[in-house]
């Protein structure tokens, strides 16, 4: 059965995806997904401040994290929320693109992980006395 949730005979199988609120508790090889706003410059001038244009949903693979609070990620899926401003673009990360965050910024926009099948296994990965 490959990612589309279609088994050998072309039907969709029962798969149900089961989100949990996460807060700042995901680790390496956790999927998430949060809500974040997109801005855009208003022009090229210095002095002007940049207008949130909507919102966008994004889901990614968690790489690894640095000391220094950021997050890498490989995004999956980048969906529309919300358009503030008609006429404006909210532009969508590519499926595949490797992204930055600063873990405040995830947490800001109430994440959410992705069950692991087996989650007794990312307790053992997640187990600080395992470092």
């Amino acid at each position: 059965m490959g990612f589309s949730g279609r088994g050998t005979n072309g039907r969709a199988e029962n798969m149900t995806v089961k989100w949990i609120p996460c807060g700042n508790g995901f680790i390496a090889a956790d999927v998430v997904r949060w809500k974040e706003s997109v801005w855009e410059k208003r022009s090229s001038r210095r002095n002007t401040r940049a207008v949130n244009v909507g919102d966008r949903i994004v889901t990614a693979e968690v790489l690894r994290e640095d000391a220094e609070g950021w997050v890498y990620l490989l995004t999956r899926v980048c969906a529309l929320s919300s358009v503030r401003l008609p006429g404006r673009k909210v532009t969508l990360l590519p499926k595949g693109e490797n992204i930055r965050r600063k873990r405040s910024t995830i947490e800001r926009g109430k994440p959410e992980r992705l069950l692991w099948s087996d989650e007794s296994a990312r307790a053992i990965v997640a187990s600080k006395f395992l470092e």
